[in-house]
């Protein structure tokens, strides 16, 4: 971990001089100490690197406001912006996965065929992935065939693919990367130079994240009918993450650099004290935590005190509702309006201290994604087996007992959870909510949110739309209208304006993507 800035900077430069055209500049003055090309296995850190701590990053820190993770104390200011939904041009995701994360995904795939090592390609490929579908399921409509391919001059007015082309082009890079992990003909193992900091070169690990990631993307499409297959999502999953400690997460460190730090402990002004981003947690997530699907029992889970702190006044769990802040109190109910009633964000459990780990996708939501595909299929109880696993793997994570474990899936039972399941909109109540607490903080969720059309049915009463919320743009007398995607970056809008077409807010947050729309 001490070498990942030096190796992101030797990274980028690679990247620049291998995109540029100019072969006499090349030619000339050769540093044999500053070599123009680094190797594939010492480019895997830097791509791993990237895709998590700028681009996935970029890709989570406003939209855990929009999601309800996360929610500020002011009812003005900056930091309110996500969860009030008032996004403009200057949302960064684009910027840092165009410029950072995918140069270092390519040149890794390229440099890995170059040299005869398809399993350090495979793993580029794979990583692409991941940056081509959190752009996609963010703003629709992509540069993806276009884009930067280490080869060709770079585009500066590249067209935007269409969403369902970019679903097809995420699909087939999994599957090459399938393939390349395949091939035993392999010159340098994926952790040759030390660079494999997820999976320290088992490459059985790699295939199953591409396969993981393939059920993801092929469950996004539920609603399009003719595309949707729950088989070809089922024998993904098999194919995927089958066990605990295969989850795809960066590896941050405490008491380092900020830069190796969880960002959520500390890159976003979370550790401020007069106006943190995310001041606490949202009364919604303590409602996910303290309350079953469905009945909405009440039933304190016991990963509560593992993700969150309790309020130092008096030791309960409470939230603010997004966008009334502090002044509007517990839920928007206007008590409990001390600070001191509410546990913080920042540092306050499992996924926001200094060493956290920051997941891409886990065993978990392999799970909970087969569970969907089942009971969509009309597999009730294989449905409810791969649940069970879902939710007792990330209580396994999270450091729960096995005593708690037992008597937290007892009380589902007793609750009627085996009714629930012949259901289908009861039985996605359960694994949707469940997907809810697993990725916390993870982008993916906006998807299902999405997916789901916001519906209390699934996700229960709690969830209601944010105080101050931009009536600019939405319509503050139907409670249906909830954003559904990003606006483009300015640098896009400026530069490639016929391309990118019409960027209003109005349009760009209020249109449902793709795979959306039945």
């Amino acid at each position: 971990m001490k070498n990942i800035r030096y190796t992101i900077r030797l990274s980028l430069l690679a990247t620049v001089l291998f995109a540029t055209s100019c072969q006499e500049y090349l030619d000339v003055n050769k540093d044999p100490n500053n070599p123009t090309q680094v190797p594939a296995a010492s480019r895997l850190v830097g791509a791993i690197t990237t895709t998590n701590g700028a681009a996935m990053w970029r890709g989570a820190r406003e939209i855990a406001g929009v999601t309800q993770y996360g929610v500020t104390k002011l009812t003005t200011g900056t930091n309110r912006n996500a969860e009030t939904w008032r996004f403009t041009a200057s949302y960064f995701l684009w910027q840092n996965a165009y410029t950072w994360a995918l140069p270092n995904c390519v040149d890794l795939a390229l440099l890995g065929e170059k040299e005869g090592s398809p399993h350090l390609a495979g793993a580029g490929k794979v990583l692409q992935a991941i940056n081509f579908g959190m752009l996609t399921d963010q703003y629709g409509a992509i540069v993806m065939s276009e884009a930067y391919d280490g080869v060709s001059q770079v585009k500066l007015t590249p067209k935007m693919d269409p969403q369902q082309t970019v679903y097809q082009g995420i699909d087939r890079l999994l599957d090459e990367a399938v393939a390349l992990f395949n091939n035993p003909t392999n010159t340098t193992g994926l952790n040759a130079a030390g660079g494999d900091i997820m999976y320290q070169g088992d490459v059985d690990k790699w295939r199953r994240l591409a396969w993981s990631l393939k059920a993801r993307y092929l469950n996004h499409l539920a609603k399009k009918q003719g595309l949707y297959d729950p088989k070809k999502v089922i024998e993904a999953c098999t194919n995927g993450f089958n066990k605990d400690g295969m989850d795809a997460e960066f590896p941050y460190i405490a008491n380092a650099q900020q830069t190796d730090q969880n960002p959520w402990f500390s890159w976003g002004g979370f550790t401020s004290a007069t106006d943190p981003r995310y001041f606490t947690y949202s009364q919604f997530f303590v409602d996910m935590l303290t309350k079953l699907p469905v009945t909405e029992t009440e039933y304190q889970d016991p990963r509560i005190s593992r993700i969150m702190m309790p309020a130092a006044s008096d030791g309960k769990y409470r939230g603010l509702k997004p966008g009334a802040g502090l002044a509007g109190g517990q839920g928007g109910t206007g008590r409990f309006t001390s600070e001191n009633d509410y546990g913080r964000f920042s540092n306050s459990g499992f996924y926001t201290r200094a060493n956290s780990p920051f997941p891409f996708i886990t065993y978990s939501e392999v799970k909970l994604i087969e569970a969907e595909a089942r009971l969509r299929s009309g597999d009730a109880a294989g449905a409810l087996v791969a649940y069970e696993e879902g939710v007792k793997a990330n209580m396994r994570k999270l450091g729960v007992s096995a005593a708690e474990i037992n008597a937290y899936w007892a009380a589902q039972v007793a609750d009627g959870l085996a009714a629930h399941f012949q259901t289908l909109t009861r039985g996605l109540s359960h694994i949707m909510r469940q997907k809810y607490i697993t990725q916390c903080l993870n982008p993916e969720t906006w998807v299902d949110m999405r997916r789901m059309d916001y519906s209390n049915e699934i996700y229960g009463p709690s969830l209601q739309r944010p105080a101050n919320l931009n009536t600019v743009i939405f319509d503050a007398t139907n409670p249906k209208d909830w954003i559904q995607a990003m606006v483009y970056e300015t640098n896009e809008q400026n530069r490639n304006p016929a391309n990118v077409g019409d960027n209003t807010e109005k349009t760009r947050l209020k249109t449902p993507l793709w795979w959306n729309v039945p």
